[in-house]
């Protein structure tokens, strides 16, 4: 990966996480007024994919990082690193 594809990750991942914590004070402010139990759950679990999502997508950067030096990816580790994330995006 290069620096401008790292900076551009690292917005994307800025950005999600916005999102989450947004998220997140949602869920605050629905306990805090008392809203149904269900609809607390429901919110929860949409948290807890978006975090899941998250973690993939900060994994599979990570992953692409490692196997790539100097913006070129190693011709012996690129179907590794493919074998990786195939089952990296099934655990989700």
């Amino acid at each position: 990966m290069i620096k401008s594809d790292i900076e551009e990750e690292k917005k994307k991942v800025i950005k999600r996480l916005k999102r989450i914590e947004g998220q997140i004070r949602g869920l605050q402010r629905m306990i805090e007024e008392g809203e149904h139990c269900e609809d607390v759950l429901i919110q929860l679990s949409a948290v807890k994919s978006a975090l899941e999502s998250l973690s993939v997508a900060v994994t599979e950067s990570y992953l692409k990082h490692c196997f790539v030096k100097g913006g070129i990816i190693h011709p012996e580790k690129k179907h590794e690193l493919e074998k990786a994330l195939k089952v990296l995006k099934r655990l989700k």
